[in-house]
């Protein structure tokens, strides 16, 4: 999937909902655009069914997460309006991978969304929490493209049109984390926790608590046995995107230790010994 633009930097200081709201509805698919009738059973193997059923399930944290979105940013009134778009498509996504199921003979009970609606609560700071689901919404874009190139028809379209919300959604997210930072008495700091959150996704997904990564983790697992090669998240250009986010020259991930030294710096004004290093001790 393709990274979708963020909305452009004059409107940066003007509501934001307008425009982001407006790509959503130039690029929305109809749900009658899916051609059901092309389900192929024999291509619905149990791994590929197993690895559907685990992005359903981590889908459905959408519910939970835009309650906590309402309950942090509910005095952005700019924001809470984009995030009842991204409530909307979102919850579109869970619904129809589990049709996708029910067609090859798998039916989920009310237990399996209403477990898979349980999310964790959001860190303290705002930008970190934006930048969290920027990474978030690029990873499974990325994950949805690996259901793009299996031989079942409807999932690979199903795929290609959930994995492109993701990316828009990720630009989205993207747009107001870079106005909170714009906006902000100390952008500094605030960039300083953009680089913390991608830091801590770098070198510690495995204890990083959000839907998507553990959903990642677990369908690890499933791949080989789906004859799908080893996912690997595009770290890369969401490095580059948090360079770009926070005006620091990264490009891969080998760019992070000594940008991240300089923004802490910046911040802190510490002495010559490795901040990263305490950064990587930390986690």
């Amino acid at each position: 999937m393709t990274w979708a633009e963020p909305v452009a930097d004059a409107e940066i200081f003007d509501e934001l909902y307008p425009s982001v709201s407006a790509i959503a509805e130039g690029v929305r698919w109809k749900l009658t655009d899916i051609p059901w009738a092309a389900f192929d059973l024999s291509r619905a193997t149990a791994p590929l069914r197993a690895m559907v059923r685990e992005m359903a399930y981590s889908e459905y944290t959408t519910f939970s997460a835009t309650q906590r979105f309402m309950d942090t940013f509910g005095n952005d009134t700019d924001f809470s309006q984009w995030v009842s778009v991204w409530f909307y498509e979102e919850t579109r996504h869970p619904m129809l991978l589990l049709k996708w199921l029910e067609l090859a003979g798998e039916k989920q009970d009310a237990e399996f969304a209403s477990k898979g609606r349980v999310s964790v609560p959001f860190m303290k700071s705002t930008t970190g929490t934006l930048v969290t689901n920027v990474i978030s919404e690029m990873v499974a874009a990325e994950a949805y493209v690996g259901f793009v190139r299996v031989t079942e028809p409807v999932l690979a379209i199903l795929a290609q049109r959930i994995g492109a919300d993701e990316a828009r959604h990720g630009a989205s997210f993207f747009t107001y984390a870079r106005r909170a930072i714009a906006r902000s008495p100390e952008p500094d700091r605030e960039r300083l926790a953009a680089m913390k959150v991608l830091h801590f996704w770098l070198h510690a997904a495995q204890t990083v608590s959000h839907p998507v990564n553990e959903a990642v983790e677990r369908m690890r697992a499933l791949l080989p046995a789906a004859g799908e090669p080893p996912f690997v998240p595009p770290y890369d250009r969401i490095v580059k995107m948090v360079g770009n986010l926070v005006g620091l020259p990264m490009r891969t991930t080998a760019d992070l230790p000594a940008q991240l030294e300089v923004m802490m710096r910046r911040v802190h004004a510490t002495g010559p010994r490795s901040i990263y290093a305490k950064v990587q001790t930390a986690s």
